[in-house]
């Protein structure tokens, strides 16, 4: 099971400081033209922006607010018109064989989250999600996946200027699943069926209305907005956001406000993968919950963001969930006397078949030139991390003749590799420290390595602690769905498992998301 690296995911890529009305601040869009909000002290007026020659892009008349593109050149003259309350920026926004059989959560695989945040003890009690609609604005989902469609009721495109399709569904027009994974990865953690294959998720029994709001580039605040907008109007008491930037929103600040407090929405957001200490918008804002993540140990993810504002954590350290069928890898290493480890593979790395490849373990210390014995030829080299690069690690094993490598952690945990680039690699996985001993006590004894293709994968980032906490609010609020949208939040911040220093904190906020506890003071 192939783990991505954290720049692979689309969360929170940060994008500078506070938003701006200036002409030098108009500049930053870039070419001759730029996305832009304009707002109105009263109603939002179409024909006033018109008259500047903007293209109306999506009408927020509910907020007295435009999304509109319009020549950089004309931004001072359009804030100076009548009735213009304020031109900004139109934000950017950038986005883990199981085919056969389902997975077991345990605190040794990809579905430890489930674990870890009691969602297993919720479903003991009967507790799953039903009768409750979850939205995902993100990038295009994988609408076939085994896992996704029977629970997925509509997708849509919001993604503007991409006329190939309506639909948000990957393998439509020019949405290529090897490139929009995100999606389908965050609604399987989610609510990903409870079948016979793969994984399932938090909320096992709720249901999914999605809408493609990010494209392979990213996205703009306004495109995210709509998507969500039509999310809510199709039913969604929750939203997940798995995704962000680094600049701030006076009309996106208002839109999640009208949605928090006029329409009882509750909306799950990434924090961000900067290891800042600040937040990532939408996060950042009040109304919204702002997620953080944590490994299988509950410690914090080094990568996640801190700050004041940050609400609950979750796990977000080698998720495993559903991609696009044939995009993901499942990575194993199996000896007779421990059993199967956890494994990860690394990016580039030749892959296997179901049957893996096997072969004597051969102690290749850290995988230098001249540190590879002659029995690694035909066998399976044994690399500890650090001192040089995967890349060369794995190219001298390949000069020894060894034809897997597994390269085990210097550090506690596990970790994301790549070879750097595509080539005629040898099947190699990583795995953590504590797997790389117990492999160490087995040099000498036979080893089987598997990097087969699959259609489930794992995944870092807040974006994968994010769909914790929705699925988290979806188990909540479906033991009484009329229970008012603040009692479910309360309930979320009131039982979580505190993390770090006693009560709340900056880099846990309230702690560690207890699904079970929560549902369980809703009646």
């Amino acid at each position: 099971m192939k783990r991505i690296a954290l720049s692979l995911i689309l969360a929170a890529a940060a994008c500078g400081g506070a938003s701006s009305t200036s002409s030098e601040e108009a500049a930053l869009a870039g070419g001759n033209r730029g996305r832009y909000f304009v707002g109105f002290s009263d109603k939002a007026d179409k024909a006033k922006a018109q008259k500047h020659g903007a293209k109306i892009v999506h009408d927020f008349s509910e907020l007295g607010a435009l999304a509109i593109d319009l020549d950089n050149a004309k931004v001072s003259d359009l804030a100076r018109e009548g009735g213009v309350a304020y031109v900004e920026e139109d934000p950017p926004r950038t986005a883990s064989t199981l085919d056969s059989a389902q997975l077991v959560p345990s605190t040794g695989n990809g579905l430890y989250g489930l674990v870890t945040t009691h969602a297993v003890d919720a479903h003991s009690a009967g507790v799953t999600g039903a009768g409750i609609v979850v939205g995902v604005a993100d990038t295009g989902l994988d609408c076939s996946h085994p896992d996704i469609q029977p629970n997925l009721i509509s997708s849509r495109n919001f993604v503007t200027g991409d006329s190939t399709t309506t639909t948000g569904c990957t393998g439509s027009g020019d949405i290529d699943p090897a490139v929009e994974e995100h999606a389908t990865h965050v609604s399987g953690t989610i609510l990903g069926v409870n079948n016979s294959v793969g994984v399932y998720g938090v909320a096992f029994n709720a249901r999914l209305v999605h809408a493609r709001v990010l494209g392979p580039n990213g996205g703009t605040t306004s495109d995210i907005m709509a998507g969500v907008r039509a999310l809510v109007n199709s039913g969604a008491r929750i939203i997940n956001l798995s995704l962000g930037g680094g600049r701030s929103s006076h009309t996106e600040e208002r839109f999640y406000a009208d949605l928090y407090n006029k329409s009882g929405v509750l909306v799950a957001a990434a924090a961000g993968n900067d290891s800042a200490r600040k937040l990532s918008y939408p996060a950042a804002y009040s109304t919204n919950i702002a997620v953080g993540a944590v490994d299988r140990t509950n410690a914090h993810a080094s990568f996640s963001n801190t700050g004041r504002g940050i609400d609950v954590s979750a796990p977000g350290v080698s998720v495993l969930s559903s991609v696009p069928v044939g995009t993901g890898h499942e990575a194993a290493v199996t000896t007779a006397v421990s059993g199967t480890l956890q494994a990860a593979g690394m990016e580039f790395a030749g892959t296997t078949t179901a049957n893996g490849v096997s072969g004597t373990l051969v102690d290749c210390g850290l995988g230098q030139a001249g540190e590879f014995p002659a029995a690694v030829a035909g066998n399976v080299a044994l690399i500890q991390r650090g001192t040089i690069a995967f890349a060369d690690k794995v190219t001298n094993a390949m000069a020894a003749g060894a034809k897997a490598a597994i390269i085990y952690n210097n550090v506690a945990g596990d970790f994301a590799g790549t070879l750097g680039a595509a080539g005629t690699w040898i099947p190699a996985v990583s795995v953590s420290d504590s797997a790389g001993a117990t492999l160490k006590t087995q040099v000498g004894s036979a080893v089987t390595v598997l990097n087969q293709v699959s259609n489930w994968d794992l995944f870092d980032g807040t974006s994968m602690a994010t769909p914790h906490v929705a699925g988290a609010l979806a188990l909540i609020w479906s033991k009484n769905p009329a229970a008012p949208s603040k009692t479910v939040e309360s309930a979320l911040y009131n039982t979580a498992t505190d993390l770090g220093a006693p009560g709340y904190d900056t880099t846990f906020g309230y702690g560690l998301v207890n699904a079970s506890a929560a549902a369980a003071t809703i009646h």
